[in-house]
């Protein structure tokens, strides 16, 4: 059963499932889709074209196996979601963040407080963001990622979480993305290798390419990344 608050905005395009929770002060443009199990809390906007609660589906060429099931969707206080983002079931995006045009977030991600993901985002599967972080446009963090506090990333950045690149049958077990520790910034263009870890207050130059762990307080450049100064 929908729960929606009598002092929210709804646009009659919108589409509610059944087991969608808004709250107060909510506005939902055209076209907006919430699927069962989404709540929405106060002071939140959604902009036209958004999807929120979708399940992941495979036509069965993807290893990974998904539930049928509809998790938990929640979105916190005063976030803003832009025009035709996605975001999957199970995830959390935390108050006061904004969700960018086109963004995509896939399933059990946990997206912190007073984050910027910004245009054409593509967060995949079970990625932790922490707070005050921002993701800047046309970036691609892979599934399994965790990136701390404050931290910045840059447009363009790639990364990667399966060394076999789908070679190996057993590939969808090993998966491992980068780890970002708090205030470390990725420049314009880098790409991170699975399970490199950028340590605290770090800095990946433009273009670099990580192949192994960053250390504390490190500036790094070039393909691959060596240490070029202290920060």
């Amino acid at each position: 059963m929908k729960q929606i608050s009598n002092n929210s905005i709804i646009s009659s395009t919108a589409i509610l499932h059944d087991d969608v929770i808004v709250e107060d002060n909510v506005v939902i443009h055209d076209f907006v889709v919430l699927y069962p199990g989404t709540i929405i809390r106060n002071g939140t906007e959604i902009y036209d074209h958004v999807v929120i609660g979708k399940k992941p589906t495979s036509p069965g060429s993807t290893a990974k196996q998904y539930s049928k099931e509809y998790d938990l969707t929640e979105i916190m206080e005063n976030c803003i979601i832009c025009p035709g983002a996605v975001i999957y079931t199970g995830t959390i995006i935390k108050n006061n963040t904004l969700i960018g045009d086109n963004c995509s977030i896939r399933e059990k991600c946990n997206i912190g407080a007073y984050d910027i993901i910004s245009r054409n985002v593509t967060v995949n599967y079970e990625t932790v963001i922490g707070d005050h972080t921002r993701v800047m446009d046309n970036a691609h963090i892979t599934g399994n990622m965790i990136i701390g506090n404050h931290c910045f990333i840059s447009v363009m950045v790639s990364s990667t979480n399966d060394n076999s690149m789908a070679r190996d049958e057993l590939a969808a077990t090993k998966l491992a993305g980068p780890i970002v520790e708090d205030y470390a910034t990725i420049g314009a263009g880098a790409t991170l290798l699975p399970g490199v870890r950028i340590g605290f207050n770090s800095i990946v130059g433009a273009s670099a390419l990580v192949t192994k762990d960053v250390p504390p307080n490190k500036v790094v450049m070039g393909v691959p990344a060596k240490v070029v100064r202290d920060v």
